[in-house]
């Protein structure tokens, strides 16, 4: 049992539910077309965790390879990294191992899919393994270099949104790209913030994502306006008719994104007072990704 909690620690289980809202916005938008399958739901939402899953321990592998992690004296209970490494309760080695098994796992699991349901599925696949590895493996090291929180946009939006709903359909179609922005956009603002307390660590190893490269003090403005821009994602093709009228119901959770803003406008150089800005932004996607999933269901009923 204790081995199971350490590895479910280690792969950060516990933040998946941020991820894999993709699938069912998908899936949800399938639905909202008449072509569910359960089946389908499930496997989406398998692929997305295990991918997610395989990243977070790769990711953990290389931070330490590069001293990130090593030098972060502020980790939060959402940045930082896992720490199993640096606490010596797992072996480097162990952890990139286990994260490429999970990849290779989740890759013969896609090709059931490939093979039996819509062969360019895989490239969904391809794109989701290579992103996720280099994300901070060497040599492309994504995440390093400023373009970390656009493959991460990318990945969760997009990729994963548009992947599953190609899955239940064959297609992507207009609704799938626009319902894939502000998911993406959201987890997107989940990486950001949590950038913030690790910029000090991340300064010093040369990680150049955009929290270092503009500094705390611009980004806190970057984060309110990316937060303000998903809401319009979803707003403007709601008010010209492209989207159902019933995605505005997501607008219950303007709350948890008026207290993330604040919070990160006056506590972006505090490493412990900004921690509540980070749980709200993960709040946010998750009530978010919900509340649109319901309206794409309450559309398909009314």
């Amino acid at each position: 049992m204790r081995n199971i909690k350490l590895w479910i620690r280690a792969i950060r289980a516990p933040f998946f539910l941020g991820t894999i809202i993709a699938s069912l916005l998908g899936s949800a938008l399938a639905f909202n077309e008449g072509k569910f399958n359960w089946f389908y739901l499930i496997a989406s939402i398998i692929i997305i965790a295990g991918t997610n899953a395989g990243i977070n321990l790769i990711n953990d592998y290389f931070d330490h390879k590069s001293g990130n992690d090593e030098v972060n004296i502020t980790p939060t209970p959402f940045s930082g990294g896992s720490r199993v490494i640096q606490e010596k309760l797992l072996k480097p080695k162990q952890m990139l191992i286990v994260g490429i098994v999970i990849f290779i796992i989740i890759a013969l699991f896609g090709l059931y899919f490939v093979i039996f349901v819509n062969f360019h599925l895989i490239w969904f696949g391809i794109a989701g393994i290579i992103l996720g590895y280099f994300y901070t493996a060497t040599p492309l090291k994504i995440g390093y270099r400023g373009f970390g929180e656009i493959m991460v946009f990318l990945m969760s939006g997009p990729l994963a949104v548009c992947g599953t709903y190609f899955l239940f359909t064959g297609s992507i179609s207009l609704a799938s790209i626009l319902l894939s922005i502000p998911h993406g956009l959201l987890v997107f603002e989940i990486l950001f913030i949590n950038e913030f307390p690790d910029y000090n660590a991340d300064k010093i190893v040369n990680k150049k994502h955009l929290v270092v490269l503009m500094g705390r003090d611009k980004a806190r403005f970057v984060f309110t306006g990316v937060i303000i821009l998903m809401y319009l994602s979803i707003i403007i093709p709601v008010i010209v008719g492209i989207l159902p009228v019933y995605l505005l119901i997501f607008l219950i959770s303007l709350p948890l994104a008026i207290k993330a803003i604040i919070i990160a406008i006056n506590k972006f150089d505090n490493e412990k007072e900004i921690i509540p800005a980070q749980a709200n932004t993960i709040f946010l996607t998750i009530a978010s990704g919900l509340l649109l999933s319901l309206g794409l269901i309450i559309d398909r009923f009314i």
